[in-house]
């Protein structure tokens, strides 16, 4: 398996980290040299890792070839030629899938996946869109694949994606009030990000989307979590979170959905 990326940025270097530590890594992965110090560094980490001279002698020397090119670069692919047997995975999900196909013709097996940084540790999930064998196959060496039935559903679940610069700064207020409490700082970051961990592993465990039974057996009656639940609810605390899917989803060209009646506290 010959693996080619244009563009060789953040997520570019997730999953070439984690494509070269899977159980089954790719003969040769070809990246474009746009980025000349990151190519250079994965280059030197990873043996199957070659910099292409451009980003037409990475279509050409590879089987599957992933676009991971800044929104308002993926012009550069209408002056390469790609093959018709080859695999494109697009991993730009501003630009409207009949615009990247285009500019692919004529390969024909076009897909969109949506990866995480935390791909390179093989974790988390992948969305992808259509299922196709190969692409589901080639992606699970690196996280879940998640198979969508249209772009809506990509659209709407890459917002949620939005959510991790919070979800990283409730556990940064967290571990700050803490250390104003007279907790070392080092302890705290570290309580808080196991604490964390632990909570998303026992989410896993759960059947998808049914949290409403963690969340009834943690919030016991007169306990700690109950009191900051009904604290959090009774200013509808969740609503800015919402607020803000409702206004990343607008932003990449869905339609937010209706809105849900507050949840109020139990008391």
């Amino acid at each position: 398996m010959k693996l080619g990326f244009i563009g060789t940025g953040r997520i570019t270097t997730a999953l070439v980290e984690g494509f070269c530590t899977s159980l089954d890594p790719p003969q040769t992965i070809l990246v474009s040299p746009r980025n000349a110090e990151k190519a250079a560094r994965l280059a030197a980490r990873f043996p199957q890792v070659t910099v292409g001279r451009d980003n037409q002698a990475v279509v050409d020397g590879c089987d599957c070839v992933f676009l991971a090119l800044r929104p308002p670069t993926v012009s550069v692919l209408g002056a390469l030629s790609f093959r018709p047997d080859q695999h494109v995975i697009s991993l730009i999900p501003t630009r409207p899938f009949a615009l990247i196909k285009e500019l692919v013709e004529p390969a024909e097996n076009l897909a969109w996946a949506l990866p995480l940084p935390s791909v390179a540790r093989h974790l988390g999930p992948i969305l992808i869109y259509p299922g196709e064998p190969f692409v589901v196959d080639l992606l699970a060496r690196v996280a879940r694949p998640i198979i969508l039935g249209d772009l809506e559903q990509l659209r709407t679940l890459w917002t949620s994606t939005a959510l991790i610069a919070p979800f990283y700064a409730l556990i940064e207020e967290a571990s700050q009030w803490a250390e104003d409490a007279g907790v070392d700082r080092d302890i705290a970051g570290a309580y808080l990000a196991s604490m964390f961990h632990a909570l998303a592993a026992l989410a896993m465990e759960v059947p998808a989307g049914q949290f409403s039974g963690l969340i009834a057996d943690a919030a016991t009656p007169g306990g700690l979590n109950e009191q900051a639940l009904n604290e959090i609810r009774s200013v509808d605390g969740y609503r800015p979170f919402l607020d803000a899917l409702d206004s990343v989803l607008a932003r990449v060209g869905g339609t937010p959905p209706k809105r849900r009646p507050p949840q109020h506290s139990s008391e």
